[in-house]
């Protein structure tokens, strides 16, 4: 069976008399008188066999009968070009399978003989233009020669350069390729640029394995064109680029890398291009489903012939056994068709659809008949086992569920109608045991389906972090200072003034006591001072200078934990209820208010070890208390739907509250007063910083994984 397969052609075909005439040539089913299939009364014998080479490049090649031969059926094949001769009741007595020839377009001929008739296949080297007549026991196939003259080589030196290879002039009447050129498009693509004398040329490509191969039929090529062209550094999907004489025509055999790739090939003026882009797996899966057929391509032209025959000559492309129902030939008649480079596969989807008629492949058989008849056996097909299956003996299996309850799967089997109405499914949860009466059959099928439903489902620990962090600056600056004056007035003591308590007695002060508190009072918090004392008579003055500077940071970091199963929901809280009491009509009641932290979750495991979790968080926190006795909760939440890598971290959200706060203590009047009122004051200055993010953190439980 031929391995090459057209995947793409721009053809262009021309019928020029005289000198450099070239006719690709197709089947003329029409030159026959009437084909029939049957065989004659006494078949007919090949006896001899000869060629001669005639003037202008032809071959004649002779068959000699004993007999006058029945009428050549004949069909051509491209790639590679061979043309196929059927005379139907001959047999071969050559003594020999082929003849050797080698002259022109022609390397030899192959006799093989089956089913009632004689095959002659003709081997060329390129696709030419034949005829065949008969006289007398003689059949005459003649092959047209190629003319034209040879290809003089251009003296313009080839250049280094990968990109462009070197111009060849035209120097005869023939179209010629003139240069060869290759460029980088865009999306990463390669382009090849074939620039020729004119736009006669016609074009023919094809696909050999991976490499594209451009046949420019009736187009000559100088010598010094004729290289290997490497342009793998353009980085592009075509490596390389082999430029060769074929015949009469120019093949351009194009290399392109291992990877995908998609290619288009158009022609503008005299400049014919071909298009290279890379493509993913799944973008040339997507192009082979557009266009099914990958069968070996042929040319059909047939007038008024019989549709058993065309399925007889396409079975026979396709290596393949044929079966065809009896009503074909009353349903299907003849049928004029003309194909040109058309797959095998979609010559035959063509007939049948025109015809009525349908196909069945069985291994390497092809069963056709029409649709009708197709349909009605298969019909019968499926009530004779309907009927099998109602007469089979019903069985009783207790099948052992693992993973899932029974009850459960027993409702996916009764929807998915795998009980018939003979039979019955028992589910029982405490053994987990489904007891099912069916066919033997029909518990195989069972079986299958809960093989798919009866698996371990996969774990999911979710993991969350919730990090609270504060920072908090306050700065105080103040003063304290006051004065005490103690003495005797008529022998009475008295004092006058403020001092700080337990400042050094000074002189009769002592008999006084301590005076309690400060003229002036807007020291900071008692955490360090500094406290002069000085004495003048019985006047005693104190200054009191404080300062005080505090930061505070906090963490506090949360993290629930909680596992569950794939799709199902989970939940995790922990918290206290907070009492506070209420007045209601002088009525004291104590109610509770509810403080937690929660998750909430439902995980779902997609391709690629990938997790989409629907979270709800949750975390309150108690502020204080309201005049009326209530209490102030402070609540933080989110609501979010994620998905994540297995074992990944992601910040599902954050929120960021600054306070700034300045405050300023003075007496009345004197604080005012510039300078000097700065005795008369104090100053706080406080920031506080509140930050809460929230990370989520999901991990497939495996069986190496050991949650402490």
């Amino acid at each position: 069976m031929l391995t090459v397969k057209r995947i793409n052609a721009i053809y262009k075909s021309r019928l020029l008399s005289g000198a450099g005439t070239w006719l690709k040539a197709v089947v003329f089913g029409a030159l026959a008188l009437s084909f029939s299939i049957q065989a004659s009364a006494q078949d007919a014998q090949l006896t001899d066999s000869s060629f001669v080479a005639l003037p202008g490049g032809k071959l004649e090649v002779r068959l000699d009968f004993d007999m006058p031969p029945p009428a050549p059926k004949a069909y051509l094949i491209d790639s590679p070009p061979r043309l196929v001769l059927d005379l139907w009741g001959v047999s071969n007595e050559l003594g020999s399978r082929q003849l050797d020839i080698e002259t022109g377009q022609v390397d030899s001929l192959n006799f093989a003989q089956a089913e009632g008739r004689l095959r002659i296949v003709a081997n060329l080297n390129e696709p030419v233009d034949y005829r065949t007549y008969s006289e007398n026991n003689s059949l005459f196939v003649q092959f047209s020669g190629s003319s034209g003259a040879d290809v003089v080589a251009a003296k313009q030196p080839i250049k280094s350069s990968t990109q462009s290879v070197s111009r060849a002039t035209v120097q005869d009447g023939r179209t010629r390729v003139e240069g060869i050129d290759f460029e980088r498009i865009e999306a990463g693509g390669g382009r090849v640029v074939v620039t020729m004398s004119d736009d006669e040329a016609g074009l023919d490509i094809i696909e050999e394995g991976n490499n594209v191969v451009v046949n420019l039929v009736g187009a000559g090529l100088s010598p010094n064109l004729e290289q290997r062209v490497d342009v793998q550094d353009f980085a592009t999907p075509v490596m390389f680029i082999d430029s060769m004489v074929n015949g009469e025509n120019t093949s351009l055999l194009i290399k392109p890398s291992a990877e995908p790739y998609d290619y288009m090939a158009y022609q503008t003026g005299n400049q014919l291009y071909v298009d290279f882009k890379p493509i993913t797996a799944a973008e040339k899966e997507n192009a082979r489903d557009a266009f099914p057929y990958d069968g070996e391509k042929i040319d059909l032209n047939f007038q008024d012939v019989s549709v058993r025959s065309i399925l007889q000559i396409i079975a026979e492309v396709a290596e393949m056994n044929l079966v065809i129902s009896d009503q074909v030939d009353s349903s299907a008649g003849n049928i004029t068709l003309r194909l040109k480079n058309v797959p095998w596969d979609q010559a035959l989807d063509i007939i049948l659809k025109t015809k009525g008629l349908d196909k069945r492949e069985v291994g390497n058989v092809l069963m056709i008949g029409t649709a009708q008849e197709i349909s009605q056996r298969e019909q019968q097909e499926l009530e004779s086992q309907k009927q099998v299956e109602e007469l089979a003996p019903l069985v009783t299996e207790f099948i052992q569920i693992d993973f899932r309850r029974a009850s459960d799967l027993k409702g996916h089997i009764e929807a998915a109608k795998l009980i018939s109405e003979r039979g019955f499914i028992l589910a029982d949860d405490q053994t987990n045991v489904l007891m099912i009466r069916e066919t033997a059959a029909q518990i195989e099928d069972i079986r299958r389906t809960l093989g798919r439903f009866d698996v371990e489902v996969a774990q999911i620990l979710i993991e969350a972090r919730i990090v609270e962090a504060s920072e908090s600056d306050s700065r105080e600056l103040g003063i304290r200072w006051g004065f005490g004056s103690a003495g005797s007035i008529n022998g009475n003591n008295f004092n006058v003034g403020g001092v700080q308590d337990d400042l050094l007695g000074l002189g009769t002060a002592t008999d006084v006591g301590d005076i309690a508190g400060l003229a002036v009072d807007y020291g900071a918090s008692t955490t360090s001072a500094l406290s002069i004392g000085f004495a003048s008579s019985s006047v005693l003055l104190a200054a009191e200078l404080s300062a005080m500077e505090s930061d505070g940071r906090v963490n506090i970091v949360s993290q629930p934990k909680v596992i569950t199963t794939n799709g199902n929901p989970a939940r995790i809280s922990s918290g206290q209820k907070v009492p506070y009491q209420t007045n209601d009509d002088g009525t004291v009641d104590t109610e509770f208010e509810e403080v937690e932290l929660s998750l909430d979750v439902t995980p779902q495991i997609n391709p690629g070890d990938r997790i989409s979790l629907d979270i709800d968080i949750n975390k309150d926190s108690v502020a204080g208390a309201a005049p009326n006795g209530e209490l102030i909760i402070d609540t933080n939440s989110l609501q979010t739907s994620i998905s994540v890598p297995d074992g990944d971290t992601v910040v599902l959200g954050g929120i960021f509250i600054t306070s700034d706060t300045n405050d300023e203590y003075k007496t009345p009047v004197l604080g005012d007063i510039p300078v000097l009122g700065n005795l008369f004051k104090q100053r706080v200055t406080s920031s506080d910083k509140q930050e809460l993010l929230i990370f989520i953190t999901p991990k497939l439980v495996r069986e190496s994984l050991t949650v402490r």
